[in-house]
């Protein structure tokens, strides 16, 4: 089964002003279903994005576990999940492959049997025949949906989405969870419904910050509202903070007095969200040449929609000739000094700058190990390099931690300096090398 071939969401129907009214309304519970993930092979990623979109509509995520594709699993836990909640949202298992099990599960749960939809089969054939595809006996199996159920259309695929009331008066969605079909089926099924809700209680304000250690960024938020346990702060990934404030409190003004660049703002974007978004407000772009990161700060930017208004392209100059033939680093200058070096991350910079027409642009040299480090350059040494029309500037840094660590440290910098020099904020410490 692939990872995603089918999503569930399992939600109270209560109605405004009687007995259902209570803590319970806007609870979620989030289940992977998929043997591929438990083994590793495969990292789910919906309940993510599920509780990116309703977290700040009111809806609090519970729990989030993931069931094997074996058969009584995901019913178990529909049948009886670990706490109370008025949302269980799962992925996997709506697939046409025999191990996609997420009807008969549902049908199980819900004590009903599964029945043929015509109307659904009409519109699986349809899809599978506009593409040249000749429909086959595992696609039928996509049609049948538990007695009592509501198929939802599918624009994106074959799977089609199921609403289904089950005995304990919970309604129950399915959706599939190939990631294009399930963003699509959410935006078009879920979200609609989940803003319709009456009593969705307000969300208070996300503020972003980066390289601040999070016991220093508690206690200034506990200073500035007065109380402790009123808010609540989540590590995002290697160096960056984001934290939610009680509804009512703004502190974005407050912050950025006290923490400047290091402060990236509200919202809850991420740091290459607000380099997108301020590098579009202010008709800035940008490009980068990338060694040692290898193309993951390309793949931050190119994450964000409508990144393409801002980043046209870049480069991974991975070896010391391709450094040369891409972006015309002189030979001798690596011989002299060494790839993972101010000259030559200043020189991939400018390379980068002058062949992409671009208003900034960032390189990236290092060491990420585990070999290849020496008692002058350890492992964790990297360069960085940023051009612009004016200047050209290089820092070095040296972090710790095994290859994948000093990598993704590498990359959030590289993207918080191309924040800083999109919003005219002073980068300390730096060469300057061109003015």
């Amino acid at each position: 089964m692939r990872t995603g071939t089918g999503g569930i969401a399992v939600i109270a129907d209560e109605s405004p002003g009687t007995e259902n009214d209570s803590p319970l309304r806007f609870r979620i519970g989030v289940i992977a279903v998929g043997d591929e993930i438990l083994e590793g092979r495969t990292q789910e990623r919906h309940g993510r994005s599920i509780a990116r979109l309703l977290t700040p509509l009111g809806f609090e995520i519970c729990w989030h576990m993931t069931v094997a594709d074996a058969p009584g699993a995901l019913s178990a836990v529909l049948r009886s999940p670990p706490t109370e909640v008025s949302t269980i949202i799962v992925s996997g298992g709506l697939g046409p492959t025999e191990d996609d099990r997420s009807r008969q599960e549902i049908a199980a749960a819900a004590g009903v049997p599964l029945e043929h939809d015509e109307h659904s089969w009409q519109q699986i054939q349809h899809y599978l025949e506009q593409r040249g595809v000749t429909p086959s006996q595992s696609n039928r199996r996509q049609a049948y949906r538990p007695r009592g159920a509501e198929m939802l259309v599918n624009d994106r695929g074959t799977a089609p989405g199921l609403k289904l009331e089950l005995p304990t008066g919970v309604t129950l969605f399915a959706l599939p969870g190939v990631p294009a079909e399930f963003d699509a089926m959410f935006a078009q099924h879920l979200l609609p419904w989940a803003n319709s809700l009456p009593g969705l209680k307000q969300q208070g304000q996300i503020l972003e910050f980066i390289g601040i250690p999070e016991a220093k960024l508690d206690d200034w938020i506990v200073s500035q509202i007065g109380a402790p346990d009123q808010h609540h702060i989540c590590v995002r990934g290697i160096s960056q903070i984001e934290v939610r404030l009680p509804v009512g409190v703004s502190l974005e003004d407050a912050a950025t007095q006290r923490f400047g660049a290091r402060f990236l703002g509200v919202g809850g974007i991420g740091v290459e969200g607000h380099l997108v978004t301020d590098a579009t407000a202010s008709g800035q772009s940008i490009t980068m040449a990338e060694s040692c990161t290898g193309g993951m700060i390309a793949a931050r930017v190119t994450d964000v929609p409508g990144s393409s208004a801002v980043f046209s392209g870049a480069w991974v100059c991975y070896s010391n000739r391709s450094k040369h033939r891409e972006l015309g680093v002189d030979p001798a200058l690596i011989e002299l000094h060494g790839a993972v070096s101010q000259e030559v991350v200043e020189a991939l910079a400018e390379g980068a700058l002058a062949r992409s027409g671009a208003d900034l642009a960032l390189s990236v040299s290092g060491l990420a190990g585990p070999a290849g480090g020496t008692e002058k350059k350890p492992v964790g040494t990297v360069w960085m390099g940023l051009a612009t029309s004016e200047a050209t500037r290089s820092h070095c840094y040296r972090w710790t931690g095994d290859r994948q660590r000093i990598r993704e440290m590498a990359t959030n910098v590289a993207l918080h300096l191309l924040l800083t020099a999109v919003r005219g904020q002073e980068i300390y410490g730096w060469n300057e090398s061109r003015s």
